[in-house]
This record gives structure tokens, C-alpha cells and sequence, in this order.
């Protein structure tokens, strides 16, 4: 019974701890939005918009203006000393704020792309049981043992890593990496063009 208080406690905290950031940004961002509304109700009463579709003219001017700022705001960061407040701000709440940069890492890699960085050395094929398995190198050592992950079919971020004999492995060099990746992401689709 007190190992299931204890894990229930625990999942509960860990729910708050997940949750707290994003409430956090919930509020502020509704607060800002009350606070450009406040200031835009009327320049939207001076222009006679009162409401449109049921939404007061004070709420649509203020969503514009906050639109408005964000956008002057993104202007101001591609200025040099906006940037570096920009990043001193942003090392001060990684800091102070757990798992801050999680969460911006996340956002900024569904906002900005950018080429992912593979980690493997190469494209490696292992034979078990008769047939090949295709698997990446990560790392080689000098008594000639490898450091090889083998991802999961469909899902290239999960699998398991092995110490396996650099010898039994069938090395791909020239082998496009990105391509193989992407083929083993596809079951398997397309690996024989990869391999070529």
C-alpha cells in the first residue's frame, strides 16, 4: 500500500512539474492578451468596430496588436545586442527553470528546420541467423570491436546498442546515411536503392 501511495505521489508531482511550464505560459500569454486589449478597446470603439461574429472589437484589436508585436519583437532579435539579451535571457531560465530547454528545443525544432546532425560513423548490415540486420556504427575501437545501434523497424530514434566484432559486420561507407535512416524509418522500403 506504500509503494502505491509513493508511486501515485510521485506521478502526481511528476503531472505538476509537466504541467507547471505550460500553465506558466498559458497565463502570461493571457495576460498579455488582456493587457493589448486594455490598450487597443479604443482605437477599436474610435474606428466603430464594437463587435464582429459575437468577438468584442477591444479582443480583435488586441490579437492584432499582440500579432503586430510579436512580429516587431522578431525583427528587434535579428538585431545583434536584441539577440544577445535574447540569449542571456534564455540561459538565465534554463537555469532557474527545469526542463526549460526541453520544452525549446522542442518548439524550436517544430518552428525552425534545420538538417538534423546524424550521430553514426556509417551504415553498417550484421548477419544474424542467415540474413542481414541493418544497423549504424557509432563508434569503433582499437581491438577492433564497434559500438553498432540497431534501430527498431519503423522508428530509427529506439532500438539497442551492442558491442559487436568490427569482422562480422558488413561496413556501407559510401553508403547515403539519410537514406538508410529513412528506409529503415519505412520498414524497410527503399534499403536495397540504399545499400546500392
Amino acid at each position: 500500500m506504500k509503494s502505491l501511495t509513493k508511486k501515485l505521489r510521485d506521478t502526481m508531482i511528476a503531472g505538476i512539474i509537466f504541467l507547471l511550464p505550460i500553465l506558466v505560459l498559458v497565463v502570461l500569454a493571457n495576460k498579455v492578451l488582456l493587457f493589448f486589449t486594455g490598450l487597443t478597446s479604443r482605437f477599436a470603439a474610435m474606428f466603430g468596430l464594437k463587435s464582429f461574429l459575437g468577438v468584442s472589437g477591444g479582443t480583435i484589436a488586441g490579437a492584432i496588436g499582440l500579432l503586430l508585436f510579436i512580429l516587431f519583437c522578431g525583427y528587434l532579435v535579428r538585431v545583434a545586442f536584441f539577440k544577445q539579451i535574447t540569449n542571456w535571457v534564455d540561459n538565465k531560465l534554463s537555469a532557474h527553470i527545469p526542463g526549460y530547454s526541453i520544452y525549446r528545443e522542442m518548439a524550436m525544432s517544430k518552428l525552425v528546420e534545420k538538417e538534423e546532425v546524424l550521430p553514426y560513423q556509417m551504415a553498417a548490415l550484421f548477419p544474424s541467423d542467415g540474413k542481414f540486420v541493418p544497423c549504424f556504427v557509432m563508434e569503433s575501437g582499437n581491438n577492433g570491436e564497434v559500438v553498432a545501434f540497431f534501430p527498431s523497424a519503423g522508428n530509427t530514434k529506439e532500438g539497442s546498442i551492442q558491442l559487436v566484432p568490427g569482422s562480422l559486420l558488413r561496413k556501407l561507407p559510401e553508403t547515403d546515411m539519410r537514406k538508410f535512416r529513412q528506409a529503415i524509418d519505412k520498414n524497410g522500403i527503399g534499403l536495397m536503392e540504399a545499400i546500392k
